[in-house]
């Protein structure tokens, strides 16, 4: 039988992901949810949805579903995911998981207690460039892991408004980008900064300590976030995420015999090499990708958790992501990022 996703909130993320669906070919895209019925209608004609609903609830009206992706923005991951849940439909979560540790916990809580699929959408975890770096690293070509360094930054529209001061402009003028807004969850650390960290931790574990710093836009979201931590053994991590401007979006990882070279922009489909002493060439790896966005590897990773009867992925379990939402939260109560309705506790 093929195996029927859904989509709710159908953003761009949410165009990429069914257009990579279309190339797995037991997979169908049957019911899109957005509050727009009209956007949902245009959605549905785009990719050959069967059933277009006008909310979020409704989307289930239609065919069977036996997934659900939750490309909304932040602020809803939580309410969206629980709304599957409840109904025993398995969910692919797009990254961040929740908007801070207290509605990751709630989530994970509600998916084990239901034995209900739950996956937070990390989708540079399935990419096979991802999936030979960690294989060379585990086999001891490096030998071990000391040191690892990664970035990403592109440059925000609109990011004139939030440079400026709070009374050169209407408070909710930066809210045109919801990268700015700070009720949508905005910020570069839980957009793009999450990639840094889930590098991090990845490959070095849950950090001991952590240093953070930032530079906060007149709304308070972060604009330009730099993150040192130190892990077991004393091994650091420097990560590094900004929506001021375009960096190379690459990552240096520091073994014992020898490092790796993420090529940019690392956290997508994309290459790396083997850099030994300073006299060797650089031995590149290089992958064929089908389609041109990589969200298909996730998508698959789910398809086959669900038809094998599991309720987490072994690459990304729900433990990885509760120990990765424990450290951007603590991130942010260092930087001081608080969004509306949260408490100093929450974030």
């Amino acid at each position: 039988m093929p195996f029927h996703f859904a989509i709710l909130g159908l953003g761009n993320i949410a165009r990429k992901f069914a257009e990579d669906l279309a190339l797995i070919p037991d997979a169908t895209l049957v019911a899109v949810g957005s509050r727009s019925l009209e956007r949902a209608q245009a959605f549905a004609a785009d990719f050959g949805a069967e059933h277009a609903a006008g909310s979020y609830e409704a989307t289930f009206d239609g065919p069977r579903v036996d997934a659900v992706y939750v490309a909304s923005p932040h602020v809803s991951h939580k309410e969206l995911t629980l709304l599957c849940l409840q109904r025993g439909i398995p969910v692919i979560c797009e990254k961040p998981l929740g908007l801070n540790l207290a509605e990751v916990e709630a989530m994970v809580a509600a998916a084990r207690k239901q034995k209900v699929y739950l996956m937070e959408a990390l989708w540079t975890r399935f990419l096979p460039s991802t999936l030979k770096l960690k294989e060379m690293i585990d086999t001891g070509i490096i030998g071990e892991v000391q040191s690892i360094r990664s970035d990403f930054g592109f440059r925000a529209n609109d990011l004139h408004l939030a440079l400026g001061e709070p009374s050169s402009a209407p408070a909710e003028a930066p809210n045109r980008n919801r990268i700015l807004d700070p009720r949508l969850g905005g910020g570069a650390l839980l957009d793009i900064g999450i990639y840094p960290q889930f590098l991090a931790q990845f490959l070095l574990g849950e950090p001991e300590e952590i240093h953070a710093t930032a530079r906060l836009s007149s709304q308070g979201v972060d604009l330009d976030t730099h993150v040192s931590c130190r892990h077991t053994g004393g091994k650091l991590s420097h990560n590094y995420s900004t929506v001021l401007g375009r960096t190379k979006t690459e990552a240096l990882i520091i073994g014992s015999e020898a490092s790796l070279h993420w090529h940019p922009r690392w956290h997508e489909p994309s290459s790396f090499s083997l850099l030994r002493g300073k006299n060797d060439p650089p031995e590149n790896f290089y992958f064929d990708y089908e389609g041109a966005n990589g969200y298909r590897y996730e998508a698959e990773a789910v398809m086959a958790d669900v038809q094998a009867g599991r309720t987490e992925n072994e690459y990304w379990s729900l433990d990885h992501s509760l120990a990765l939402h424990r450290t951007l939260t603590a991130i942010r109560e260092q930087i001081g990022v608080v969004y509306p309705g949260e408490s100093r506790s929450d974030s």
